[in-house]
């Protein structure tokens, strides 16, 4: 069966290039985790829902409002996984109430599966030899790549680069959730 992510390497090089076009520093392992979230969704993240809660609050409470950031960016060709920015739902949502119950229906309903991901990544370094994306080294994706099949494409933190240039505070919400969370309009 093919893969959701690839079956349509078209919609793989858009997704990965619509995310380079808004941060372009983005080294492998951003793409690797934007492909892992997309693949495998969140569920790596929570122990428990109690600590999840709890983290949520404190990264919400410590982010500043900010409206002119995008609100939601897809993880998915098929737009059905999106990454929720927490600096502009807090300018819309001073509270985030409504936010943790969707979070957790996401992260349990949505399992990963690790044949996908291996297939997706491939994917992604075949569009890279045939010239797609320019930002990587052939040598480099390589390396990268034989660090994944050793650790058995392990989930990871963003770059230490990506992290000061963006710094990324989001969660991962299902797309059908979005109503759930509020933001029903916002899709």
């Amino acid at each position: 069966m093919p893969s959701i992510m690839v079956d349509k390497p078209e919609g793989l090089a858009d997704l990965i290039q619509q995310h380079l076009n808004w941060y372009p520093r983005m080294e492998l392992r951003d793409i690797y985790k934007l492909l892992y979230q997309g693949v495998m969704g969140a569920e790596h993240l929570i122990s428990s829902s109690k600590e999840f809660t709890l983290n949520l609050r404190a990264e919400f409470e410590r982010v500043h409002p900010y409206p002119h950031e995008r609100l939601l960016e897809p993880v998915r060709p098929d737009q059905s996984m999106l990454r929720l920015n927490l600096r502009p739902y807090k300018s819309l949502q001073p509270q985030m109430d409504g936010l943790v119950s969707p979070l957790l229906q996401t992260a349990s309903s949505f399992s990963g599966d690790l044949p996908e991901l291996k297939v997706t990544w491939k994917g992604f370094v075949g569009l890279c030899e045939q010239d797609w994306f320019a930002n990587f080294s052939t040598l480099d994706i390589h390396q990268f790549t034989s660090w994944l099949e050793e650790l058995e494409y392990p989930a990871v933190h963003h770059s230490e680069r990506y992290r000061k240039e963006y710094q990324p505070a989001y969660r991962l919400i299902a797309a059908e959730l979005l109503s759930t969370a509020g933001l029903e309009n916002a899709g």
